[in-house]
C-alpha cells in the first residue's frame, strides 16, 4: 500500500496542502455554493460567483472557519475535495503535519484530529504555527528564540519559539477582517460609495502601505446609490483607514513581550521578530515594527506561506526531532 505524507494548514478562509517532494499542491478557499437539497454547485471563488448569479438557487456556505469546523458534513466534502486536488489516495496510508494556532484547546485539537481521520488522514501531528515558521531558512542558530507574529484574517498569533523549542504564545481575536471593515467604512464615509468586504480586501492587498507618504493609487468600482462609479484611492488613504488596527496589534505585541521572562526578552531583542500571515505582507511593516518595538525585524520572502512551507519541512521527520503538541 502506498504512503502519502502531507502538511496541512487551515487558514482563515482557505486550506493549504503541502505534499512531500512536490511542495504546495493545493490551495482551496473555504466556500461552497449549496442548493436547498444540499447539492454542491461550486467551490471557492467560483462558489461566490455562482451565488451572485443565482441567489435563489444557491446559498454561500463556509463549513470551516479558520480551524473551526462549523458544519461537519459540508466540511468533509470540502476537505476531501481539497485532498483530491493534492492527488490524495483515500485508501493510502496517510500522515499529516497540521499547523495550528498556539492557544488551540485540547478539546478542539481532538475534534480536528477526529475530523481529519474521517476525511482519510490516518496519523496527525499537531505543530504550533510559530514552530513551523522557525523551520524556514532564517540564517539563525538552531536554538535562537524569536518572536513570531502571525497576523491572520481573524486571529493574530503571538509566540516565542526556536527551531527546536516552543516556549509560549497567545492568540488574539484581531486581524485582517477588521482592516477590511475599516477600508470599506473609509470609502463609504469619504467617497459616498459602497464596496463589499471582498472588494475592500482586494484594495488593501493591492495598494495598502504603512508609509505615510505613499501616493501609489488603485482604481475600483463602487456602488453610488443605484449606479456603479469608478473611484481612485491612494495608499496613504488606505493607511489612514487601517492604521488603528495595526496600532492595536502592536500594543498587544508590546503587552505580550512585557509578560516574558527577562532572559526570553533579551533573546528576542537580540534575534528579532518575524511577521507572517496575509496582513504582514503590507509595504513598510518592517520599518513600522522597528519604530514601534525597537526590535530587529526578520524579513520573510514569502510571509503568506511561511507556516505551510515550514510545516512541509517537518514531513517525514520523527516527532522527537521537533516540538509538537502531545495529544
Amino acid at each position: 500500500m502506498s504512503k502519502i505524507e502531507l502538511a496541512i494548514k487551515f487558514g482563515s478562509d482557505e486550506i493549504t496542502i503541502f505534499k512531500k517532494g512536490l511542495g504546495i499542491v493545493a490551495r482551496q478557499s473555504n466556500y461552497l455554493a449549496v442548493t436547498k437539497s444540499g447539492r454542491i454547485g461550486a467551490y471557492g471563488d467560483k462558489a461566490k460567483n455562482l451565488v451572485k448569479q443565482k441567489p435563489s438557487q444557491y446559498s454561500l456556505r463556509q463549513p470551516i472557519q479558520g480551524i473551526e469546523v462549523v458544519d461537519r458534513n459540508l466540511a468533509l466534502i470540502l476537505l476531501k475535495h481539497t485532498l483530491s486536488r493534492a492527488k490524495f489516495e483515500e485508501n493510502a496510508l496517510t500522515s499529516a503535519v497540521v499547523a495550528v494556532p498556539c492557544a488551540m484547546s485540547e478539546r478542539k485539537l481532538l475534534e480536528l484530529k477526529s475530523f481529519l481521520k474521517q476525511a482519510g488522514v490516518g496519523k496527525t501531528t499537531f505543530v504550533q504555527n510559530a514552530v513551523c515558521v522557525m523551520r524556514n531558512e532564517l540564517n539563525l542558530p538552531d536554538h535562537a528564540k524569536c518572536l513570531v507574529v502571525d497576523i491572520g484574517k481573524h486571529i493574530t498569533d503571538i509566540s516565542v519559539a526556536s527551531k527546536y523549542d516552543f516556549e509560549s504564545g497567545r492568540d488574539y481575536f484581531i486581524g485582517g477582517a477588521e482592516m477590511d471593515d475599516a477600508v470599506a467604512m473609509y470609502i463609504e464615509d469619504n467617497y459616498l460609495v459602497k464596496v463589499s468586504n471582498d472588494q475592500a480586501e482586494m484594495i488593501k492587498k493591492e495598494v495598502a502601505s504603512l508609509y505615510e507618504n505613499d501616493t501609489y493609487t488603485t482604481t475600483f468600482e463602487g456602488l453610488e446609490e443605484d449606479k456603479f462609479v469608478d473611484i481612485t484611492i491612494r495608499a496613504n488613504e488606505v493607511r489612514i483607514a487601517i492604521i488603528n488596527v495595526y496600532n492595536k496589534i502592536f500594543d498587544l505585541i508590546k503587552e505580550y513581550i512585557n509578560t516574558l521572562p527577562a532572559e526570553t526578552s533579551a533573546s528576542i531583542k537580540k534575534n528579532g521578530v518575524i511577521f507572517t500571515g496575509g496582513a504582514s505582507s503590507i509595504y513598510g511593516i518592517c520599518e513600522f515594527a522597528f519604530n514601534k518595538l525597537n526590535i530587529p525585524v526578520i524579513n520573510m520572502l514569502n510571509p503568506l506561506d511561511a507556516v505551510i512551507i515550514g510545516a512541509g519541512k517537518l514531513i517525514g521527520l520523527s516527532a522527537n526531532d521537533y516540538p509538537h503538541i502531545h495529544i
